[in-house]
């Protein structure tokens, strides 16, 4: 009896729900469905239709709550499972999106939209790509009708470097929608890749002309009038695309090439030195870099939280082992995590293991070496970082560490040496290169370098303003 009376009632608060939805009452609506679960808290509907108003909320978290415990209560659904899966994605957990997504597909094969997502997916990674495409052309033979399914099974080609296919895709695309912009961008590059630069040309202006004004649509116009040999229209969106995206180096390189054609010696030597300049430089801001270190760091942080050391290195020691020493040493990925977290004692002593065990791995050295200076034993780190030099002259962070050494003692050539031999992307290096550069008079080098650290830290206020503030102090009034 009970039972009779309690599906009415959830119809007449789903029913209600749906209206508050439709006229964009969601807070009213969550308040509905919430009070409603207080009487039936295992309801699949009540459940899937919460985490619905969570999920225009943006409250990814939440909605995937809900979603799990309706998809518990009642297994086998699509409709969950197919927004569990967006609710993951857009928490930037594409493997458990990937996961939920598949087991949809795997009850509703011929489900459309389900295989777009499927596909969609599955192309964001290099390796299921190419199974991707193939899902998103099931869609598209299921509904050719399907939003945006052209644009990414171009996309998906274009990544695939399939780029014939891929024009003819994102034609089709522009066919539907004249006003798609990305479509229109991909479709020049496309071009561009198979060498029509008058067409790349003519989409690239397109694509701006719908909007799509960011760094690369601009620096694939500019690289196609260069192609062309348009040097002069070259120049404006060369410029607007580093002025938009700093980090673009190659436009350095185009522009090089276009000043030189235009007889602009000077202007073409200053781009040439900035783009040699921004080259080939390490990023050295994450030292846990590997998709494997990265999921092992989830799973020892606890261990580490509740000291249980021997845990985490016996967790550590399972990894898939590297080509390199340092990478197949538990203990050097332990001491990274252990400083990571600012626990500066144990991290020197795991790393001095690590030392012991792995005497021929200059990484660890060097690293040992950072942990050492960061604790105030500089003459412990310098000896660390020869050490590392000793066995690779090209180490990283051993140049980094002693360039940082002879900084501190004003030794300022020797610094500048050992730092620009680092290549280092690091923009507090970067700025300690141009302080050293200034001091030892090397104005031209330092501004070089100023430029380097605007393009690579184009986000940080607080280091441009910084970089401003030297330039101050060190250049003469007249240069200003």
């Amino acid at each position: 009896m009970m039972a009779g009376q309690a599906r009415p009632d959830v119809a007449d608060t789903l029913r209600q729900g749906t209206t508050l939805v439709e006229t964009g009452q969601l807070t009213r609506a969550q308040q509905l469905y919430e009070e409603a679960l207080s009487s039936f808290p295992g309801d699949p509907d009540l459940r899937f239709e919460l985490g619905m108003v969570y999920f225009r909320q943006h409250d990814w978290a939440k909605a995937a709550q809900n979603y799990k415990i309706s998809i518990g209560a009642r297994p086998g659904r699509v409709k969950p499972l197919f927004y569990l899966a967006e609710a993951y994605f857009m928490q930037s957990n594409q493997d458990l999106a990937r996961e939920t997504i598949a087991q949809a597909a795997s009850i509703a094969p011929n489900d459309p939209q389900v295989c777009q997502k499927y596909g969609e997916y599955l192309s964001l990674k290099l390796e299921t790509r190419r199974e991707g495409l193939s899902w998103l052309q099931r869609a598209r033979h299921l509904s050719p009708g399907l939003a945006r399914i052209d644009f990414e099974i171009g996309k998906a080609q274009f990544e695939l470097t399939d780029f014939k296919s891929a024009t003819s895709s994102l034609e089709a695309t522009l066919k539907n929608n004249h006003s798609d912009g990305q479509a229109a961008f991909f479709l020049a590059e496309s071009w561009a890749n198979l060498n029509d630069w008058e067409k790349a040309r003519d989409y690239y202006n397109y694509a701006l002309a719908q909007g799509y004004t960011n760094g690369p649509a601009f620096y694939g116009l500019g690289r196609a009038l260069v192609e062309l040999g348009e040097f002069e229209g070259a120049l404006d969106p060369l410029q607007r695309a580093l002025a938009l995206q700093p980090s673009l180096i190659q436009a350095h390189f185009q522009l090089g090439k276009a000043y030189r054609q235009l007889g602009r010696s000077e202007e073409a030597r200053h781009e040439t030195r900035l783009f040699s300049a921004l080259t080939n430089r390490v990023d050295t801001s994450r030292e846990l870099r590997s998709a494997e270190e990265e999921n092992a760091w989830k799973q020892v942080k606890p261990l580490l939280e509740a000291n249980k050391e021997q845990e985490a290195l016996a967790l550590l020691a399972k990894l898939p082992a590297s080509e390199r020493l340092d990478r197949a040493e538990p203990h050097y990925l332990l001491g990274t995590m252990l400083f990571s977290m600012g626990r500066k004692d144990d991290a020197k002593r795991i790393l001095r293991i690590a030392r012991a065990k792995a005497p021929k791995a200059a990484r660890i050295a060097a690293y040992l070496g950072l942990v050492e200076l960061s604790c105030g034993e500089a003459g412990a780190a310098e000896s660390s970082f020869q050490s590392a030099l000793a066995l690779d002259s090209a180490e990283v962070l051993a140049l980094i560490g002693i360039g940082g050494i002879r900084y501190r003692q004003q030794r300022w050539a020797d610094a500048a040496e050992y730092l620009e031999k680092s290549r280092t992307a690091d923009p507090d290096t970067l700025y300690m290169l141009c302080d050293a550069y200034f001091r030892i008079g090397r104005t031209e080098e330092a501004m070089l370098t100023t430029e380097v650290i605007r393009a690579l830290s184009s986000d940080s206020k607080t280091l441009l303003n910084a970089v401003d503030e030297l330039i101050k102090l060190h250049k003469p009034a007249s240069d200003h």
